[in-house]
């Protein structure tokens, strides 16, 4: 279950980091301290959310990483605005599994966005063959003292730093070794 709900959630990041990368008209997130949620079909709550401090240099490079990832494990991404919804498309392999999905995201302003994903697995991940995601985020205010752009607070509290992240990912000279 815990790797059907990463690859949810990393499919439904991919598609909203893709359309970012894509040359649609995309509204820019405010600089500061995003917090998200993710609640998923058979759940039956919320998933503790994330903490992300965001400015637009991190943006464009996720927008970046996710437009790489895509292109590495997509055969299809679709992407879509119309007014303040911005729809998706994708097939992507994760593993020996195939993933389809769609997705619409719907923003208030720079301050808010809600994501609906509908995905299916062939064969089926975890056995799971299909699930639908909804993730709600929106901006706080000001990131807090000790905490830069790129760091991110994971629901069990660690801290992660996403440039750090695609930097020992890239194989970055001067970064991290990957764990």
């Amino acid at each position: 279950m815990k790797h059907h709900a990463n690859a949810t959630l990393l499919g439904s990041a991919l598609l909203i980091c893709a359309a970012n990368a894509a040359a649609i008209d995309f509204p820019s997130m405010k600089p500061g301290l995003w917090e998200s949620t993710m609640s998923r079909e058979g759940m039956p709550q919320k998933m503790a959310g994330t903490k992300m401090c965001m400015d637009a240099a991190v943006q464009k490079e996720m927008m970046d990483m996710g437009m790489g990832t895509m292109k590495t494990m997509c055969s299809k991404n679709d992407i879509r605005r119309e007014g303040n919804k911005v729809y998706g498309s994708a097939e992507c392999k994760f593993g020996t599994s195939t993933m389809k999905s769609t997705s619409v995201t719907t923003f208030t302003g720079d301050t808010a966005y809600h994501t609906e994903v509908k995905s299916s697995y062939d064969p089926p991940m975890q056995g799971m063959g299909s699930g639908n995601t909804v993730i709600d985020a929106k901006w706080t205010g000001a990131c807090p003292a000790g905490m830069q752009a790129g760091d991110v607070t994971l629901p069990d509290g660690r801290r992660i730093n996403m440039r750090t992240m695609g930097a020992a990912a890239a194989g970055t000279p001067g970064a991290p070794p990957k764990k």
